[in-house]
């Protein structure tokens, strides 16, 4: 670890001793400083340190004295000692990888605190590579006869054995009875009973077919198996359902707008000439007028509009006894 170390000297003495600090013996040439008039040692990166011994040496006019102590560095590392158990107990595939543990001086710690560290890279190593026993292997199942009340499926079952080299290799039925029971070929499948929706019949045709609503009529839908027996509407959850409302239409929807031939206009020129006609509701079956908000919610024909809204060429004035006729002709006068 790139971290600091402190190491103390325990001394005293009077006059106040010189303390040297010696590597194995030697000089120190670690990056260190020297606190406390010597007697705390800081080694500013313990990576440049080997395992050995420190000793530090105090000396004053009385005389000298050496203390030692030993530095061990120990660091979080990866270990893949340990093999994980093998993928497969026979055949051609089986392979066993390293396990990645975190050590700190050779005890398991959590593996959060080799993190930081490069992991080793890690081979897979053959395992168990050999013939396996004979055994049943089975196919999937058929898709079912039926959708419901009882089908039969079935599905193919064999003895063979996987070899080393990874061919299979058919065997006697005996050889797989002697290791485990023969697996069924055959089973029942969609047993619950056949279901279907039924709907009761359609009820009284209700509303006014006035505006926009439409008369409309109800009907009871539920579910039953095939022989009749209700039961809940949740096995039929799978089958489209059929509506339990629809419109529908009655006598007062049975209306419509009645209209006659237009009048003669009321004029053959100018202005005012206007013609009309009588619009009735009447009902589509009888042909008899109803009432007229019957067929409110059917636009209503007109029953009157302008017409020959043209200009007059002739007209004849009337001043003070005299006609006076014009257009063309030649005029003429009576005087009385």
């Amino acid at each position: 670890p790139s971290c600091p170390c402190f190491l103390g000297c325990a001394v005293d003495g009077h006059p106040t001793p010189n303390i040297t600090w010696l590597y194995s013996g030697e000089p120190l040439s670690l990056q260190h400083r020297l606190l406390a008039a010597g007697r705390i040692l800081h080694i500013l990166n313990v990576s440049d340190a080997l395992d050995g011994e420190f000793s530090c040496l105090a000396q004053n006019e009385a005389g000298s004295l050496t203390q030692k102590t030993s530095l061990s560095i120990q660091e979080y590392r990866w270990s893949a000692d340990k093999l994980m158990a093998c993928s497969a107990s026979c055949g051609h595939k089986g392979v066993q990888l390293p396990q990645l543990r975190c050590l700190l001086d050779g005890a398991e710690v959590n593996i959060s605190h080799c993190k930081e560290k490069p992991k080793p890279s890690l081979q897979a190593i053959a395992c168990n590579r050999r013939d396996c026993p004979s055994r049943w292997m089975v196919t999937s199942w058929s898709p079912c006869t039926r959708s419901c009340s009882g089908g039969i499926q079935v599905r193919r079952v064999t003895c063979q054995r996987l070899t080393a080299k990874g061919s299979s290799v058919p065997m006697s039925n005996e050889a797989c009875a002697q290791v485990s029971k023969r697996p069924v070929d055959t089973q029942n499948c969609n047993r619950q009973p056949c279901v279907e929706w039924v709907a009761s019949s359609w009820g009284q045709c209700n509303g006014p077919c006035i505006g926009p609503r439409l008369a409309v009529q109800h009907r009871q839908i539920f579910c039953q198996t095939k022989d009749g027996t209700s039961v809940s509407s949740d096995q039929c959850s799978a089958l489209p359902r059929p509506l339990g409302t629809q419109n529908c239409w009655t006598d007062v929807c049975g209306v419509h707008w009645r209209v006659s031939l237009w009048t003669v206009c009321t004029a053959t020129c100018g202005n005012y000439g206007f013609q009309s006609r009588r619009v009735d509701c009447v009902h589509v079956r009888t042909n008899k007028p109803v009432l007229e908000h019957h067929c409110s919610w059917r636009p209503r024909p007109a029953n009157w509009q302008r017409c020959n809204i043209t200009p007059c060429e002739n007209s004849t004035l009337l001043r003070g006894g005299e006609a006076v006729w014009r257009g063309g002709r030649k005029e003429s006068r009576a005087v009385s």
